[in-house]
């Protein structure tokens, strides 16, 4: 075999100073802007994107469409007159082709936030608003890291105003507009509450629920003469809990909740319970457990997703977080859900630290939280460009 020539090895020493002093450079300007990119970032919490109860939200897509302009990119929402649409943008640049995923909706604040939930305060060294763990405030700053520096590789972007919803429009939406999304890796960048953690896939979810009875409440005097629904219902979560350990009661209903005065047999009664599956879906065992007289309803089931844990993307992913002082913890699959199986790509998710709170109170992410996703950003995707993901191992 011939030895490699000396002006090849010049080039590509040459290449490798460039890629190096481009890097540098981009992690300078993404500090100098900073300040003026966590503004940023709040000014986009403060807009209450709830999707719930058919928000409309499209003010945020508008917002997302100019943080990609921000970026050095173009953007629209494609579906006219949804309530929440979807956005595709592009930064443009050289091959490959990286799509990102992310989501502007938010879930209710609920109760016992000790601020007002969408002012986007600072308190001690954090940003606390909905949205800034999951996932608003990730999803701004893994944009703007490319406003202070160019985009090493074309991005394309799909942006959803109803995760918080299952997503139920998006596998149709990305379907329709496959050529625009066509990419070669995929990478959703976020905070996480487990700081490094790096995920090759997620799991499935089944939104189910349970229903006893459907008649009258009748006086409580006579519940020795007439059935008893919330028993009923009652048995059948201690029995799907027993079969199916990983069912969770997301709420339990009976009678009428918003007198509890009235004494009464409660005549229907009424359960809400998630299911998070892997192979197994645990619908057979979840049917085999009920006890007659409670129904089962699905209704919704939102799909795994799974891409090699050794892949492009992870590898990529996996070395930005090191290069930033955060050792990568990679995990097959992630415990939540997202809709990674529309995605047609390899992907990875995950990022640095510190957030918490999701769709819990004061939820919140750390300012020094933002500021590494922004760098581990962009080297994640320089990475890519850079050849760690052309070929797969």
């Amino acid at each position: 075999m011939s030895a490699p020539s000396k002006h090849g090895g010049e080039s590509a020493g040459a290449d490798s100073l460039a890629s190096s002093l481009r890097e540098h450079r981009a992690h300078e300007a993404i500090e100098r802007d900073f300040d003026a990119h966590l503004e940023r970032i709040r000014e986009f919490l403060r807009i209450p994107s709830v999707s719930a109860a058919d928000g409309d939200l499209r003010s945020t897509a508008d917002a997302v469409c100019r943080l990609i302009e921000a970026a050095g990119g173009s953007a629209e929402p494609r579906e006219g007159g949804e309530r929440r649409p979807t956005v595709i943008g592009v930064i443009d640049g050289p091959g490959p082709t990286v799509l990102r995923y992310g989501m502007y909706d938010v879930q209710p604040p609920g109760a016992r936030w000790t601020v007002e939930p969408f002012a986007a305060e600072l308190r001690d060294g954090t940003v606390i608003a909905r949205g800034a763990a999951n996932s608003k405030g990730a999803l701004a700053a893994s944009i703007l890291a490319f406003a202070s520096a160019p985009s090493p590789c074309r991005q394309v972007f799909v942006c959803e105003g109803e995760e918080e919803l299952g997503s139920p429009r998006l596998a149709a939406f990305c379907d329709a507009h496959r050529d625009e999304l066509r990419a070669d890796f995929a990478l959703d960048l976020d905070l996480q509450e487990d700081p490094g953690s790096v995920f090759a896939g997620v799991r499935g979810l089944h939104e189910l629920e349970l229903v006893a009875g459907g008649g009258p409440d009748v006086h409580s005097s006579r519940v020795a003469d007439v059935p008893a629904p919330t028993l009923d219902l009652a048995r059948a979560i201690v029995a799907i809990k027993e079969a199916v350990p990983a069912a969770n009661v997301t709420w339990i209903l009976a009678g009428t909740p918003e007198d509890a005065s009235r004494t009464v047999v409660a005549g229907t009664a009424r359960a809400g319970v998630d299911l998070r599956f892997l192979e197994d879906d645990g619908l057979d065992a979840v049917r085999a457990a009920l006890p007659d007289g409670v129904e089962l309803i699905v209704k919704g089931t939102y799909p795994p997703a799974r891409s090699a844990p050794d892949g492009a993307p992870v590898r990529a992913l996996s070395e930005a977080l090191r290069r930033h002082g955060t050792e990568p913890k990679v995990r097959p699959q992630a415990p939540w859900w997202a809709p990674y199986h529309v995605l047609g790509a390899p992907f990875a998710s995950g990022g640095p630290g510190s957030a918490g709170g999701a769709h819990g109170p004061d939820e919140w992410a750390s300012v020094d939280g933002l500021r590494t996703l922004m760098h581990v950003t962009y080297d994640a995707i320089a990475l890519l460009a850079g050849g760690d993901g052309r070929t797969e191992p």
